[in-house]
């Protein structure tokens, strides 16, 4: 820690003395070269650069070569005028876009400065001087575009190559990879790589760029979306809006759940914004020095959300359970544990009925936390109960910003923004309770806050040398869980509550449950300062810098403190001593509840907080050389490093993979021993001791002291090419080696699981003696029934017979994410205002995070193949080390993005502007989990987002001799979230009708308000299939895939289907189908069919001849199932969002709009995935909405 404190205080000071830090504040650059007639650059000549809207003025003498630049130039419009003795004065306008290197060129005519020559956009509309590939929304498209929610992340899709809205894929990198900047401070969600919960105003964001590839020296990610806040200017200018829609006249879906109308819905979202330069009456008059600008937005909703499932009769709630019968016919006998004789046999209830005096006081506390059914279904046949709940979300979002000139080299802005979500669902989240239920299980439950003040002082040292310094804090408070997280539900049920926690237990039956999340509280919290300074020299524009940024992360997950029990039905089932269980048809879990028995009690102890603590730093520096008037060159080198995570108080335990075979020990940070740490209770560490578990510090076996290795390699060159074809072309290429270090998510599904410290103490009273019989043939004592049973954490606890499950950070050679990036781009400028785009670009990222096995089970094919003999009939016994189950995350992934990329874009001119592009993605990889999951699934797991988990040698059916990296290739696959082919459009237009326009330039007052301030917009797109697997379960003989004409229309189980690919299913259960066609493509033949299950009775069980001569037919359904995955594309899928406007002038400066938005404006029903093991896909329901409609007022001055 000594050295860290030294190396930050040195960065500190380097910055302060030698400014040498990066910034990506969202400012750009201006600049350009000054010629005479002969195109030779002129020396010495005095280049101004005026704001229009604040009279911010910037100036600069251009050098030996003639060259000038201005850098941290604050996005808008601008003139810039040229002054050389002898030559007449050159003035052109520009629009500085977000991060936009702009170039003016100026050639000067020779006569007398006193005249001038004029140029209007005076900056081309394609990229001449620098290599990134970049898109920028403007304050036109973030206005008039179409959003169905106010998110300005809901734009960040009309960008070639970007996927997921706001936790974005960049050309088919992995969540996580992408920064994203609000002024310059990062408002990345740490916990799960996206954007913040609470994202900014939409009001009060002027414009954001997005750099998709070939990124500077400057930026740290292969990615970065830069946002940039409204400023004020030397005008007064406000806004009032209000926007609304309700289910009113609401399309009807393919498929509406409950078969009625349209669910309640009412949304409103309103603000207002305005700004201005400060001015105090004979006080202080801030025009073309000090502005303000202050945003406020809101959002209320109000929903209805529809559920349904199943409930205990009222008949059941009165102990009548003569009504248990299945589907069948086959009805339910419950038996009398009280009656239990010394041979475990027992008489029935008289009638299945259970007298009211038997019936224990919980019984009926849960009868009164339970909704009633809504109808007559047998709820063990089918669901009884539907309703809809109450769904409300309350948002707000402030931001208030100033701007102070002190003079011509100092500038001060400041910003401070905050937002507010609240949002609670009534129920139908995991369970469905009482509608009216205020503190119900089954709920639903986010609260977040979001702060970012932030501070940027700009210095001007010289002419050619300027200096950026950049602070700010990113913290979001979240929380999340049900309405019932702060009542002590437990007490109130009298069910056991060792840790006093609050919140609902879960409690289930062998058919019913009432269920609840785990609350999750996130405080994440980052520090950073940053710094960029620019210097003009001759041809070369340089830039130098470091980044520093602190991070403290609080995080906790509470793993059912408040319980977690279970009535299975044993203590009123009939026992069977032949076979040591239950009869069938005996017992069940509604009863035991009723007696007040249950089967299992159990009550986690969790850690509380994780206070997880991290430093990124970086250093840069970047030369854009002016080679020749045609090339530029950008040169650069970066390195960041991310300190390797810790826990403030040290509960953070590794696993040394190397033992995990023999004894299986554990690791603590440095010399902290385990016995004291925080929260470790003695019986824990006992319990798991008794079990095996060893554990050890890091310093005691020479493992990094933070359990994961430091990467300090991540040194990424940066080489960049711009070369200019004539004077409306460009030829651009780039490469570049970027890293960032994984979401909080995957480590903290490693810490909160890996024993010791976690423990879930438990009462297992109907196995008491250690068999699975105990309380189907035992009468139950006193302490057994609700009331009385507790759960003990003291002394040596009983853990479960089986392995114990587990999960790990493999930290010997942990490295940081990295990906290397290339591209070529041909930009031209076809007319004025208008310019196409095409792109190759490649990516390759490895050292990604990668589970694979740990101590699995040998497949019980290849043990019986190998040894000849049956299985134990322990399968634990299976692994190496049979006390635990195990997976680890190490940093093997890889994945490999091959894309070309067309696109044509017009900016705003002559009322119109438009942009559409098409992309042709290759996208493979190992690792394709989502940010904010948490790492869960397996290799035969299914679907695109499956998390591919490398698989031990024992595990591959007939066990291979494969080496590791050849088993981390049998997970090489289509992403499943990056399509083959997107083409998306988005467009902006004024009707040309009314005055000053091409058309009714002359017409009337009233006949204007009539046919003028017509405008459309309109978004679109159309994206081919995502990549689909097939069911893990069944086996590939052949190529299933079907074409369009071969796509049959059936019914099957009731719902019209297609047919999309071959897959296993009986097609004589099939109707309003050609059975020909249809059995030609999936027989009735089971053992014909392309995709089915292997072995005789098509069971995954095949023959393996035994020692001693005999055949057993052995399973092979736990082995790693040798199919392709991702390999076929599902249903594509098409949109089209319109929006009608109507502008009405009030006064001069006032003006109204009214807008209609029409999402899914044609009502086109998007079809969902086929069944992953039928292959068929039902029509009867959609992925998308029908078409909605919404309203919204807003009024401008």
């Amino acid at each position: 820690m000594k050295k860290l404190a030294r190396l930050l205080f040195a960065l500190i000071a380097l910055a302060v003395l030698l400014i040498p830090v990066s910034a990506q504040t969202g400012t750009g650059t201006v600049r350009g070269t000054v010629y005479d007639p002969t195109q030779a650059g002129i020396p010495g000549a005095t280049v101004i650069l005026t704001n229009q809207k604040t009279n911010d003025q910037r100036r600069t003498t251009t050098t030996s070569e003639g060259i000038y630049s201005f850098a941290a130039v604050p996005p808008g419009a601008y003139t810039a005028s040229v002054e050389a003795s002898g030559f007449k004065k050159w003035e052109g306008t520009l629009e500085l876009q977000v991060g936009q290197t702009a170039v003016a060129n100026a050639t000067m005519q020779v006569g007398s400065v006193d005249t001038v020559v004029e140029v209007t956009g005076a900056a081309p509309v394609i990229t001449t001087e620098s290599a990134e590939v970049a898109d920028v929304k403007d304050a036109l498209r973030i206005q008039q575009l179409p959003l169905n929610g106010r998110d300005v992340s809901s734009l960040f899709t009309l960008t070639p190559g970007v996927e997921g809205g706001g936790s974005p894929r960049v050309n088919g990198l992995k969540v996580g990879a992408t920064e994203m900047l609000l002024d310059g401070i990062s408002v990345v969600d740490r916990f799960g790589g996206g954007i913040a919960r609470v994202q900014p105003g939409l009001d009060t964001v002027q414009e954001f760029r997005i750099e998709t590839v070939g990124s500077s020296a400057q930026y740290s990610r292969p990615a970065t979306i830069t946002l940039v806040t409204k400023s004020g200017t030397n005008e007064f200018h406000g806004t009032l809006f209000e926007t609304h829609r309700n289910n009113a006249g609401g399309l009807r879906a393919r498929q509406r759940q409950d078969g009625n109308t349209a669910a309640k819905l009412i949304r409103n979202e309103y603000g207002v914004s305005a700004g201005g330069p400060v001015y105090i009456p004979q006080l202080f008059d801030g025009r073309d020095r000090t502005f303000w600008f202050a945003a406020w937005e809101g959002l209320k909703q109000r929903e209805s959300v529809f559920a349904r499932g199943s409930v205990p009769t009222e008949t059941m709630w009165r102990g009548d359970f003569s009504g248990l019968v299945d589907s069948a016919g086959q009805r339910t006998t419950i038996y009398d544990p009280m009656t239990t004789n010394a041979e475990g046999r027992r008489q029935p209830f008289a009638g299945n009925l259970i007298p009211v005096n038997r019936q224990n006081p919980f019984f009926a506390k849960m009868r009164d936390v339970t909704p009633m059914p809504t109808n007559d279904v047998n709820p063990y046949i089918g669901e009884n109960f539907q309703a809809v709940y109450p769904n409300t979300t309350d948002v707000y979002k402030f931001t208030a910003k100033g701007d102070h000139r002190f003079s011509d080299r100092d500038m001060l802005t400041g910003r401070f923004s905050v937002s507010n979500l609240s949002q609670k669902l009534r129920g139908g989240r995991f369970s469905i309770p009482p509608p009216t239920m205020e503190n119900a299980y089954g709920s639903g439950r986010t609260d977040a806050k979001i702060y970012t003040p932030n501070i940027r002082y700009t210095r001007i040292i010289s002419p050619t040398l300027l200096n950026e310094l950049n602070l700010g804090i990113h913290r979001s408070a979240k929380s999340s869980g049900t309405l019932a997280d702060n009542t002590p539900w437990a007490n109130n049920l009298g069910l056991p509550n060792p840790f006093g926690a609050q919140g609902w237990p879960t409690l289930y039956t062998d058919w019913f449950a009432w269920d609840a999340d785990n609350r999750k509280d996130e405080m994440l919290t980052g520090y950073v300062m940053e710094n960029n300074v620019s210097w003009n020299r001759g041809k070369h524009s340089l830039r130098w810098g470091a980044k520093v940024r602190w991070e403290q992360n609080n995080i906790r997950e509470l793993q059912q403190a408040q319980g977690s029990h279970g009535f299975e039905g044993a203590w009123t089932s009939l026992y069977d001593p032949d076979e040591d269980q239950a009869v069938s048809f005996t017992g069940n879990g509604l009863a035991d509840l009723a007696l007040g028995i249950p089967s299992d009690l159990t009550n986690q102890n969790n850690r509380g907080y994780f206070y997880f603590r991290q430093t990124e730093i970086g250093l840069y520096v970047q030369d854009t050389w002016k080679v020749t008037p045609r090339l530029t060159l950008d040169l650069g080198v970066r390195w960041d490093r991310w300190s390797p995570y810790s826990e403030k108080q040290n509960r953070f335990v590794g696993v040394d993979p190397a033992t995990v075979s023999d004894v299986f020990q554990v690791i603590t940070p440095g010399n902290v021993r385990m016995e004291e740490l925080p929260g470790a209770l003695p019986a824990q560490l006992a319990s798991y001791a008794l079990r095996g578990l060893t554990w050890t510090t890091a310093d005691e076996i020479g493992y990094p002291s933070n359990l994961v290795r430091a990467d300090n390699n991540n040194f990424g060159p940066r080489l960049g090419a711009a070369y200019t074809l004539g004077n409306r072309t460009s030829l651009r290429a780039g490469y570049g080696e970027y890293f960032w270090t994984m979401p909080l998510s995957q480590i903290l599904q490693s810490m909160r699981t890996t024993p010791p410290l976690n423990l879930r103490f438990s009462n297992p009273i109907s196995t008491l003696d250690g068999t699975g019989s105990f309380g189907v043939r035992t009468a139950p004592r006193p302490e057994f029934f609700v009331g009385n049973a507790m759960v003990s954490t003291e002394g040596i606890v009983q853990l479960p017979v089986s392995a114990l499950p587990g999960m790990s950070l493999d930290g010997r050679n942990w490295k940081d994410a990295r990906v290397q990036s290339w591209h070529v781009t041909l930009e031209h400028e076809v007319m004025k205002d208008t310019a196409v785009r095409f792109t190759y670009l490649g990516e390759h990222a490895r050292d990604l995070e990668q589970r694979y096995a740990l101590n699995p089970r040998e497949a019980e094919y290849n043990y019986v193949s190998r040894t000849g003999v049956n299985p134990p009939g322990n399968r634990d016994l299976l692994r190496a080390n049979p006390n635990w189950s195990l997976f680890a995350t190490n940093r093997s992934g890889y994945s490999n993005t091959h894309s070309a990329q067309a696109e044509i874009e017009r900016r705003y001119s002559n009322g119109l502007l438009f942009q559409g592009f098409y992309t042709f993605s290759r996208s493979l990889t190992t690792t394709d989990a989502g940010g904010f999951t948490s790492g869960n699934g397996a290799i035969n797991s299914v679907g695109g987002n499956a998390v591919f988990e490398v698989p031990d040698v024992t595990q591959v059916f007939g066990a291979p001799n494969l080496s590791f990296d050849d088993r981390l290739r049998l997970g090489y696959y289509n992403s499943g979230n990056v399509p083959a082919h997107r083409i998306r459009w988005n467009a902006f237009y004024e009707l040309p009708f009314g005055r000053s326009k091409r058309w009714g330039s002359g017409v009337s007052g009233l006949v204007n308000a009539i046919i003028g301030g017509w405008q459309l917009a309109s978004i679109g797109e159309w994206q081919s299939g995502n990549w689909l697997g097939v069911d893990g379960t069944r086996y590939l003989f052949g190529d299933p895939t079907l074409s369009a004409d071969e796509r049959l229309l059936l019914t099957f189980g009731r719902r019209r289907q297609r047919l999309w690919f071959r897959g296993d299913f009986d097609p004589l259960q099939a109707s309003n189908a050609d059975q020909t066609k249809l059995q030609a493509l999936v027989p009735a033949d089971r053992s014909q069919r392309v995709l089915r299950p292997l072995g005789a009775g098509f069971d995954n069980r095949i023959p393996v001849t035994m020692t001693d001569g005999s055949i057993r037919m052995t399973t092979i359904s736990d082995t790693v199932n040798w199919n392709a995955r991702n390999f076929y594309r599902g249903p594509g899928q098409w949109d089209l969002t319109a929006s009608v406007y109507k502008n009405f002038n009030i006064t001069e400066r006032t003006q109204l709009r009214f807008t209609a938005d029409f999402f899914n404006v044609l009502n086109h029903p998007v079809d969902v995935d086929p069944n992953v093991t039928t292959g068929l896909q039902d029509l009867s329901i959609q992925r998308n909405q029908p078409r909605v409609i919404q309203f919204s007022l807003r009024f401008s001055w």
